[in-house]
């Protein structure tokens, strides 16, 4: 059975209901993206965990130490701010709260500015990404991502909308009290959580 996480809760309107609120299902998700598809990398991946980091330091791994972490599958549903869902996709790859617990966060973090390849990030709630749905993604039904999907990394959080999870996934720096914390859509009014049951879409909603 597919996950449905981020549930609205029993005296929610919404309770129950499989798909959130201003969302209509589709077959398939639609390639999208800001930027361009990166070419294949001629250097070597790397991924950078920074920032507020309870060591002080950087932690670096390459793609191999990344796909060591415990193994995550997930079929869950795909929303996007911009109205539509996908259901039922199955998602493999490692444990996103895993990786929190490698290189863990310095105390009172409380989000992270995930990045990816050409300047793109979100601001993420620490709270979410070391939740058990988050998913550092190499595969989708099945099938290693191919480049446009997000290959060879993209993070998956089903309980909050698409432009929170980036696709060729770089890393996330942990976020003190007054560290710059907007992403590529938070700057455009895009909402600094992005809960689908809520309909978090816009920062004017609160």
């Amino acid at each position: 059975m597919p996950i449905v996480p981020g549930d609205p809760g029993e005296s929610s309107p919404w309770a129950g209901r499989r798909v959130p609120p201003g969302q209509r299902v589709q077959a398939e998700a639609p390639i999208m993206h800001y930027g361009p598809v990166p070419k294949p990398a001629r250097r070597p991946w790397t991924f950078t965990v920074g920032g507020a980091t309870r060591s002080g330091r950087e932690r670096v791994l390459g793609l191999d130490e990344v796909l060591a972490l415990p193994a995550l599958e997930r079929v869950a549903d795909m929303h996007c701010a911009t109205h539509w869902t996908v259901l039922d996709q199955h998602w493999s790859g490692v444990s996103a709260a895993a990786m929190v617990a490698l290189a863990p966060a310095a105390e009172g973090v409380t989000s992270a500015l995930v990045f990816a390849e050409f300047g793109y990030a979100a601001n993420v709630p620490l709270e979410e990404l070391a939740s058990g749905e988050a998913i550092l993604a190499t595969h989708l039904d099945g099938v290693p991502l191919s480049l446009e999907r997000g290959a060879p990394l993209r993070l998956v959080i089903p309980q909050l909308y698409t432009w929170k999870g980036p696709k060729w996934l770089r890393g996330w720096n942990y976020l003190r009290p007054g560290d710059p914390d907007l992403g590529f859509w938070e700057d455009h009014g895009y909402h600094r959580h992005g809960g689908v049951w809520r309909e978090e879409r816009y920062d004017y909603q609160g």
